[in-house]
């Protein structure tokens, strides 16, 4: 593992110091002084280089770990993480799980973003690109009974449209809301009725980037988000329901306690 570039830091006021801490290793991380993997000075070191004490900088680091930027080695010291999508959306995936209706408001912008993309690669795909598309579809069908192993190859699947779209903020959005759906989907694709109807859905959208029809792309892509949308909403209202009846048998079952008690 590398050693970071040296880091120009002044003294720091004290109002703040831990968030101040964080912003200033972030911009860091921006500036690329320093990069996934790279090894960040000791606690002590930090606290000469910032003036302040150990147990802020501890802070620091927990609200930097949190973000997913730093991890703890087991072998000792704080290490800038792989700055992947998985381990920086970390946070807003615990803002979905306890925020339902963030959901819908998630797949309406994966309908918006997955859609252009759609379009995008149905303008630049060549037969080659179409068929690597092809294989990776035939590969899902192969999979439908093992929702994990199909999980890895939908994900290939739409890296590769957003790869062929060309415009990597676009693509890097959608792998941002990709990921952040990714927990729901967890269970909500364990239905082998579910993985056959994302193959169609697929296959639909391939249909239309070999065609080179761009709208027809776009479209498809939406009808394919309707249906993982509606999908995870049909699984959220179950487990919803389900606790709902748990909760409900739990008091009837205190009650039904206390009548007897009495």
């Amino acid at each position: 593992m590398k050693d970071p570039r040296p880091m120009k830091i002044e003294p720091l006021k004290r109002e703040g110091l831990a968030s101040m801490v964080i912003a200033k290793i972030l911009e860091e991380v921006k500036m690329g002084n320093l990069s996934k993997g790279d090894r960040l000075p000791s606690e002590r070191h930090l606290a000469e280089m910032f003036n302040i004490s150990r147990p802020t900088i501890r802070e620091a680091l927990r609200g930097l770990s949190l973000l997913g930027v730093v991890e703890s080695n087991h072998g000792g010291g704080v290490f800038v993480t792989s700055l992947e999508a998985s381990n920086l959306l970390q946070p807003l995936s615990f803002f979905l799980a306890l925020e339902g209706a963030a959901v819908e408001k998630l797949y309406d912008a994966r309908r918006l973003i997955e859609g252009e993309l759609a379009a995008l690669a149905a303008r630049n795909a060549t037969p080659k690109d179409v068929e690597v598309l092809r294989k990776l579809i035939e590969d899902q069908g192969r999979k439908l009974g093992n929702a994990e192993a199909y999980r890895l190859v939908d994900a290939e699947f739409h890296q590769c449209l957003a790869q062929l779209a060309q415009n990597p903020f676009l693509a890097r959005a959608a792998e941002s809301l990709f990921e952040l759906g990714n927990d729901f989907r967890k269970i909500a694709s364990e239905s082998s009725e579910v993985l056959s109807g994302s193959v169609a859905d697929h296959n639909a959208i391939l249909d239309a980037v070999a065609a080179g029809d761009a709208e027809g792309a776009r479209v498809a892509m939406v009808a394919h988000m309707n249906r993982v949308f509606r999908t995870t909403s049909m699984f959220i209202e179950t487990q919803d329901d389900q606790r709902g009846t748990h909760a409900g048998g739990a008091a009837g079952a205190a009650r039904d306690t206390t009548v007897t008690n009495f």
